[in-house]
């Protein structure tokens, strides 16, 4: 059995955009840059392209909304060269309590990604409507679990621990498209209050 691929997925906040970086696993720790992307504030309809490097010279991924602000939106994903890599959806209903994605490579069952912990999910969505406490940033250590009903979970999506968001990305099924799995994570970030 071979070990997951792992990715370490790290945002910055700026004044006027958030930016992430992915970096393979070397060792458990972050690694090598592979894509590097930035997230312009308030845009109405989501838009963000993943560069290979922070030259923002050589583009990787494109991912794009199909509609303005609407928490049900289809997010498709292309490589640099404009080829559809697959799509993302955010599930309107079930997130409400937990927040629901799925993924839907070609040729493959769609992944369903679902928060882990249904009392985490419920505390992160109570405490965000106390006023003036909402506002607080809490750590909330909030993990994904990707699962398809043939194969059982084939990805993982863990917060690690601390003020700056962090996270470790994990394929289990070697034919996901790591690409693919790069832009759910980086969704997951950029639209969790959404």
């Amino acid at each position: 059995m071979t070990s997951p691929a792992r990715f370490h997925v790290q945002q910055k906040i700026t004044p006027f955009q958030n930016q992430y970086r992915v970096q393979l696993d070397e060792d458990g720790e972050p690694g090598r840059l592979i894509a590097f992307a930035k997230q312009k504030r308030m845009a109405l309809k989501e838009s963000f392209t993943l560069y290979g490097d922070e030259s923002s010279a050589t583009p990787v991924l494109r991912i794009d909304a199909d509609r303005r602000i609407d928490i049900r939106s289809t997010f498709t994903v292309r490589d640099g060269s404009g080829e559809v890599l697959g799509q993302l959806r955010k599930k309107g209903a079930a997130s409400l309590l937990r927040s629901t994605w799925e993924m839907a490579q070609p040729g493959r069952p769609t992944v369903v990604v679902t928060e882990r912990s249904p009392a985490v999910a419920v505390l992160r969505r109570l405490w965000g409507m106390v006023p003036w406490i909402g506002d607080v940033p809490v750590p909330w250590v909030f993990h994904f679990d990707g699962s398809t009903p043939q194969s059982g979970v084939v990805l993982t999506h863990s917060r690690k621990w601390g003020l700056r968001d962090r996270y470790v990305l994990e394929l289990h099924d070697p034919a996901i498209d790591a690409r693919l799995a790069i832009a759910l994570a980086i969704c997951l970030d950029a639209m969790q209050k959404r």
